[in-house]
């Protein structure tokens, strides 16, 4: 592997968490909203790839990785949730999120993946605006997660479920675009003249 995030932990609400780019000044703010009638596991959008889990609220570890070539599997107990690809809108910076609170805290422990043991701390990664990546997104404890959520806290608290998910997402470089660049920044007299139609009296 290229690089590998720290483990963090996403708390998920309504099913799903983002891995997402931070956003950066001078860039057109891309946030458009998947599909919610979608029924993917994986579902990728302008600047976010929104993953469903099959547990509706919990806190998974999450790990980010850049790759360099295809086909590498994690280890043992994980297993290939979808294939997608992912284009950069701003200048390439992942983060794993909360559903809902921002950044993605660090993990209580660690995550094995690729023969390693990776330490608690932030899941980002910085990938190549320049690059297109095809992105694979690996869970472990899936296939019965909601199961054994069902068996382990019937009508107990579910903000403090855990355990029961990981996620590992791959990022692998493809090909190449034209990368992302911030808009020109806009003086006062052309905004002016922009909106008016003319520049103000004092600059003509």
């Amino acid at each position: 592997m290229a690089q590998i995030s720290r483990a963090g932990a996403v708390n998920i609400e309504y099913g799903h968490f983002p891995v997402g780019e931070l956003w950066e000044p001078g860039f057109e703010r891309r946030d458009d909203d998947p599909d919610p009638r979608a029924s993917e596991a994986v579902v990728v959008t302008p600047g976010r790839i929104i993953v469903r889990s099959r547990v509706q609220q919990h806190t998974a570890p999450v790990v980010l990785a850049l790759g360099n070539q295809q086909g590498q599997t994690p280890g043992a107990g994980w297993e290939l949730l979808a294939s997608v690809a992912y284009r950069p809108v701003y200048t390439g910076r992942m983060a794993a999120f909360d559903t809902t609170n921002g950044p993605a805290r660090s993990a209580d422990e660690p995550v094995r993946v690729f023969g390693q043991q990776v330490g608690p701390g932030e899941p980002t990664i910085d990938l190549d605006p320049s690059h297109t990546y095809d992105v694979q997104v690996w869970a472990q404890g899936r296939s019965d997660s909601r199961e054994r959520f069902d068996e382990a806290l019937p009508g107990a608290d579910a903000e403090r479920a855990s355990g029961f998910e990981a996620y590992l997402i791959v990022f692998t470089p493809s090909g190449a675009q034209q990368p992302p660049s911030p808009a020109t920044r806009e003086s006062r007299r052309d905004r002016l003249t922009r909106s008016h139609g003319r520049p103000p009296l004092n600059s003509r």
